[in-house]
């Protein structure tokens, strides 16, 4: 297992690059039509799969991006232990959420935060939760004040508010998400 506290160098007879994982080389690829640092992709990879190919969930997600099948399916992605296609489907599908969001975001570092929690709870979630906190008058363009909504995000009262959707959404695991990514992404920076 490789992780932000084992680093394999890869010489160059130029420079010496750090290797984060195997596949490094498509991380970097996919991660720049995303318009990504490929270390953030590399981030979500890692939170996902630990870079383990064969990692499964008891979801049904597999592969490095921990896609389910049908998700997969959408973005070309027949064979998700195939490193390329679980790479290439999930940052087609990071892809699509980052559009979907752009306009809900302040800037790139909220983009990056929705998109990120948009992976993991998926879409309608996290419009649930942008337009509850526009519903109470808070900034909705913001992760944090998003965050601050959640907790009655908890509560069955949820439920009679039209602009609620997905129903109650706990949203521990997705808070913890984005700040593990972005953690993960900071500690790759310095690698």
């Amino acid at each position: 297992m490789i992780g932000p506290d084992r680093v394999i160098w890869r010489f160059d007879p130029i420079i010496l690059t750090p290797e984060l994982s195997p596949y490094d080389d498509l991380i970097r690829s996919y991660a720049e039509g995303l318009g990504w640092d490929w270390r953030l992709l590399a981030a979500v990879i890692y939170q996902e799969s630990k870079f383990h190919i064969e990692a499964r969930s008891h979801r049904g997600a597999a592969g490095l991006m921990q896609m389910r099948s049908r998700t997969a399916a959408r973005f070309g992605a027949g064979n998700l232990l195939d490193p390329e296609e679980s790479i290439k489907a999930g940052a087609a599908f990071l892809s699509l959420l980052k559009k979907n969001f752009r306009n809900k975001a302040a800037d790139e570092d909220e983009l990056q935060k929705f998109t990120l929690a948009a992976y993991n709870a998926g879409e309608g979630r996290i419009t649930d939760c942008i337009n509850f906190a526009d519903y109470l008058g808070k900034d909705s363009s913001h992760w944090d004040e998003i965050v601050s909504v959640i907790p009655q995000m908890r509560d069955s009262t949820i439920l009679q508010i039209d602009t609620v959707k997905h129903g109650i959404f706990h949203g521990y695991e997705t808070i913890g998400y984005v700040d593990s990514v972005l953690e993960l992404y900071e500690d790759f920076k310095t690698i």
